[in-house]
């Protein structure tokens, strides 16, 4: 069958060449041998001897019935090739237009998103910070709806490509599973996330894709279950593989549905109405095969489904972009922060990068400072106990270009904010944005774009650098993966010391009965369950999870943040076994780090 599916082939192709010769006289005769040479086979075919007196009227009929012949061909090649560059420029009319539609509408849904952001970050009630979430997990829905449109029209015109990139994996995680959270909150659900204590801090991945396939397998769960709960568990199968399960306790699928629901536009049917585009799930099946990896799904009607994502992604180690980058010295910066130990580490590290550091705790104290001294870096946060740190930005900005100050060097935010835009940040008068817990690597390559080796001296770190962050990394035992970040401490350690390490590892301990005193505001609470105490015990889950991140303890890190999010609906439901849970990861770290300074001294 192949066979006569490829002489068919060929022979059409034949034809619509021999359309294009038209009246020429080598058109005439290749009729006129093809008339005589069908005439032979057929006829020793069919009587077994071939007539040659017959042959002649047979090249007469050729020549004959030539011309008409040519004629149909040259017509119907001319009205196939017509039909195919309209269909070209169809295709390309439709590509510029999605193009178009793409830059038109990311530009206000980026803007949606990053502001409510920002916004989020600001004293708000719990009914605003609810209002805010919808809409930034409204705009977020709608952009990976319009990825999948985009993808589909990628998919037909074979276009569909992987833009792989180093990425953080660990805030990878964390943004899904901010998102999740509220997502599921909003339906009373709960959502879980389970992850094996083996995974890389770094991968090269494109991220944008991993979110999108996990956003529609995340998403339909929510849409399908009405109670019960949402789970993610992202396993490490092998060096480069790894697992995505993504199971839910809804209404399942019936099993003969389960061979469709990959195909374009299947809808299920959700109480007798069809529900979601049905591109999602095709889409990303697509995605996964280009990752070298598979989609699949198993389910029981009433119980709930579980789709399996495998993917193949290379680790990256640490060491590999740690110290890659020049470190800029000699810099006289004004960091504004308010918490004390975020003050601590953050200025141990710019001190340790060759930096000169002044601290503001407060808008007002920055703005003073700021007109005593000259700085070439403001390192601003954005939650200040008097103003913004936007608030602070504009007021510099605008003394600027009204000609008070004759300089301005760059203003860099810093923020525990998962969803940061560049963009965004710089409309509200930054120049940059930094993500907290400080990392060196993004610090230093954020230097580079604004100071360079002609005006400030810039000094590679050395190899024994390098040799020590990696033997730091040997050191930890795997089994507290999940509780600690370990290559942020690998990072921060090799720059600013093990001793300067254990130095904010105290502090730590003496903040948790002062300024980080979770445990008394939450007795509080207990106590007198009102909006106000709920606004202190919120405030300060949000200066625990920044102090927790500066040293690494990823675990309560994550438990502060959940904390600290007062407006998601199961807030109160689950405070207290998450204030126990809080209390225990954070013992089990700060017994294992104070035993590994220990053993290491």
């Amino acid at each position: 069958m192949k066979n006569v599916r490829h002489f068919t082939q060929r022979y059409i192709d034949w034809v619509i060449k021999l359309g294009r010769v038209k009246f020429s006289v080598l058109g005439f005769l290749i009729l006129a041998a093809f008339a005589l040479l069908t005439h032979i086979i057929l006829s020793f075919i069919v009587i077994g001897k071939i007539h040659w007196e017959s042959l002649g009227y047979s090249i007469i009929f050729g020549l004959i019935s030539a011309p008409f012949v040519i004629y149909f061909f040259t017509v119907l090649v001319e009205k196939l090739e017509l039909s195919r560059q309209d269909l070209a420029q169809l295709i390309r009319d439709k590509t510029d237009l999605m193009a178009t539609i793409s830059h038109e509408l990311r530009t206000p849904l980026n803007g949606i998103v990053g502001l409510t952001r920002i916004l989020l970050d600001t004293p708000l009630t719990d009914e605003q910070k609810n209002y805010l979430n919808t809409i930034n997990v409204s705009a977020v829905s709608l952009g990976n709806i319009f990825n999948d449109v985009i993808d589909l029209e990628k998919i037909d015109s074979r276009k569909l490509e992987l833009y792989k990139k180093e990425t953080d994996f660990f805030s990878f995680i964390n943004d899904i599973n901010h998102i999740a959270q509220f997502l599921a909150g909003q339906k009373n659900l709960t959502f879980e996330l389970k992850t094996s204590p083996d995974l890389p801090h770094f991968l090269l991945i494109d991220a944008t894709r991993l979110n999108q396939i996990l956003w529609n397998l995340i998403s339909n769960a929510v849409k399908f279950t009405e109670k019960g709960k949402v789970t993610l568990n992202i396993q490490r199968l092998s060096a480069n593989g790894f697992q995505f399960s993504v199971s839910d306790t809804g209404q399942g699928i019936p099993r003969d549905e389960l061979t469709k629901i990959f195909g374009l536009y299947y809808q299920v049917e959700n109480k007798h109405k069809a529900a979601g585009s049905g591109i999602g799930l095709s889409i990303s099946k697509n995605i996964a095969n280009l990752m070298n990896g598979n989609l699949t799904v198993s389910s029981e009607l009433g119980k709930g489904s579980t789709f399996v994502l495998s993917i193949e992604a290379e680790p990256l180690a640490e060491s590999h972009a740690t110290f890659a980058t020049p470190v800029i010295s000699n810099l006289n910066v004004l960091l504004v922060e308010d918490i004390e130990l975020n003050i601590l580490v953050t200025k141990s590290l710019l001190e340790k990068l060759g930096h000169q550091v002044d601290v503001a705790m407060s808008g007002k104290e920055a703005i003073d400072k700021f007109e005593q001294h000259d700085y070439d870096l403001v390192l601003l946060d954005i939650q200040l106990p008097d103003m913004s740190g936007f608030e602070v930005a504009h007021f510099l900005r605008r003394n600027y270009e009204d000609g008070v100050y004759d300089y301005l060097p760059p203003l860099v935010a810093l923020t525990a904010n998962v969803m940061q835009d560049k963009s965004v940040f710089q409309v509200k008068g930054m120049d940059d944005v930094l993500r907290k817990p400080l990392s060196v690597t993004a610090l230093t390559e954020c230097l580079a774009q604004y100071f360079d080796d002609s005006t400030i001296a810039a000094e590679k770190s050395s190899l024994d650098q390098v040799k020590s962050a990696v033997k730091f990394e040997q050191d930890f035992d795997p089994a507290y993966a999940e509780d600690i970040d370990f290559s942020h401490i690998n990072e921060l350690t090799a720059v600013i010391g093990r001793a300067a390490y254990r130095q904010n590892l105290a502090h730590y301990r003496q903040a948790r009965h002062a300024e980080l005193d979770i445990r008394s505001v939450y007795q509080q609470f207990c106590a007198q369950p009102d909006a106000q105490i709920k606004e202190r015990l919120c405030q300060a889950a949000h200066k625990l999870k920044g102090a927790a991140g500066s040293l690494g303890l990823h675990k309560v890190q994550l438990l502060a943040d959940h904390i600290q999010h007062g407006e998601a609906a199961d807030w109160e439901a689950k405070l207290s076994a998450r204030m126990a849970e809080l209390d225990t990861a954070e013992n089990r770290s700060l017994q294992y780090l104070q035993n590994w300074i220990e053993e290491a001294e």
